[in-house]
């Protein structure tokens, strides 16, 4: 009985905890919605230092989804336009994410991709900007960092929502390994 006690009560803490992230989250995205990005490069600790404060990501390893190149600054890669290809997100916040993929394309001009994912049973189609590009000889795959924008504001209560619902279920499926 009183395990079971024990396991309601963490349930409730993990959703207290899970409630206060989201509003911390809204209330510093609030603040920081005018903040201009510096750099498209990770040399720029700044961004970094700005992503880690504002946002929680959720690491979802190797989470299949269907990349579409859809603005390419370069006119000499016009030809990319519209290219579509699969990889694999590493994590995900409200503000970005990391996918990983075998296609190397060049990230020094704006990039905007569309990005089809589904988490859970929900769909997302999520457009950002690359802002980093990390190559992996080891694994021989490239990660791509990416930064929503143009996200509407229902959406990104959603997406909150469903990366909330992600992170319970983790802490869940730990407290369960250490309740044994």
């Amino acid at each position: 009985m009183f395990h079971i006690e024990l396991i309601v009560l963490t349930q409730i803490v993990i959703s207290v905890i899970a409630l206060i992230i989201t509003f911390t989250f809204c209330y510093k995205h609030k603040k920081s919605k005018d903040h201009q990005k510096k750099s498209r490069t990770p040399a720029n600790p700044e961004l970094t230092e700005a992503n880690i404060r504002n946002n929680f990501r959720i690491t979802l390893h190797h989470h299949p989804c269907l990349i579409t190149l859809i603005h390419l600054e370069n006119a000499q890669l016009s030809r990319l336009k519209d290219k579509q290809f699969y990889g694999y997100v590493d994590n995900i916040s409200t503000s970005g994410l990391m996918f990983l993929c075998n296609f190397n394309f060049p990230v020094k001009e704006r990039v905007i991709v569309k990005l089809n994912i589904s988490i859970k049973s929900y769909q997302f189609t999520l457009n950002g900007e690359v802002i980093r590009k990390e190559e992996h000889k080891k694994k021989k795959q490239i990660a791509y960092g990416v930064q929503f924008h143009k996200m509407s504001e229902k959406e990104r209560i959603r997406l909150t929502k469903v990366l909330n619902e992600v992170m319970v279920e983790k802490k869940k499926k730990s407290n369960m390994v250490g309740v044994r």
